[in-house]
Order: structure tokens, then sequence, then C-alpha cells
């Protein structure tokens, strides 16, 4: 392998500044981490040669069964929970339920490409900074997830 810029490192191109961006026609570059026992999921994908989109997800939280506890009201009071929260998360941020009572959020932002690794790295740890105090309501209420 040669390092001589532009070259190919994975699954981007990198520029003669160390910048990266999506190797047009294949796969968008992904990568999971953990933060706060949820498993966030962040992909970067190439809208076109300038400009991209990343994109991630997580299951924040999964609403209590029933038989799992004696508190009748933490059921009902985790949906009337997550019906406020998915009104006071910001604007892009989307939040679903599904037929397993898992709760996903996902979100997606326009990135500039190239893009140098740090400037990625602090994309996907803004997200990760601003998600904080909504599983922190999240955990408080009950809404806690053993799932990845």
């Amino acid at each position: 392998m040669t390092f001589d810029p532009p070259f190919r490192l994975g699954p981007f191109e990198v520029d003669f500044e160390g910048r990266l961006s999506p190797v047009v026609h294949e796969t968008s570059p992904a990568f999971l981490f953990r933060w706060r026992d949820r498993v966030v999921r962040s992909r970067l994908a190439l809208t076109d040669a300038t400009a991209g989109r990343l994109l991630m997800q997580t299951v924040v939280g999964r609403v209590p069964s029933t038989a799992d506890t004696d508190d009748e009201t933490l059921r009902p009071r985790s949906f009337v929970l997550l019906h406020w929260l998915s009104r006071a998360v910001p604007e892009d941020w989307q939040m679903s339920l599904s037929p397993d009572h898992r709760v996903s959020l996902t979100t997606e932002m326009s990135v500039d490409l190239p893009i140098t690794a740090a400037a990625l790295v602090t994309r996907i740890t803004c997200f990760a900074l601003a998600l904080a105090p909504y599983l922190d309501m999240l955990d408080e209420a009950g809404v806690t997830t053993n799932v990845a």
C-alpha cells in the first residue's frame, strides 16, 4: 500500500491534507460505540463529491413490561414520558417505538467532504453529549435498555 495522497484507507479516500471521503459506490463507512449503556450506530453516507450525511441511530430504552415490576403505574408513565419526549428532542431527531417496545432515536446531519477525522469525531461526540440529558430522564423513569 502506498501512502502518497490521495490514497485509499479502508472505505475512505484520504486527500493531501489527511481529510476523509467515503469511496464512491461502495458500502458507507460505519461503526458503533457504546454511550451510557446504549449502542450508537454511525454511518457516513456520500451525497455528492463535496457533501455527505452522518446518520446516527440508537435504542434509547425499552418500555418496561408489567410482568417485570410491581409498580402498576410504571408502564403508563413510560408511555406519557415518551409522548412528551418525542416533542422535546431536537427537531432533526426522530423517535420511534418498535413492536417489542424498544424506543429508537435516529438523526442525520449534513457534513462537508472531505472531512478530517477530528471533525467527524467532534460531530459524533456533540450528538452523544446532547443525548445525555434525555438518557438521564429515561433512566430515571425506568425506560432503560438491556438490548443492543
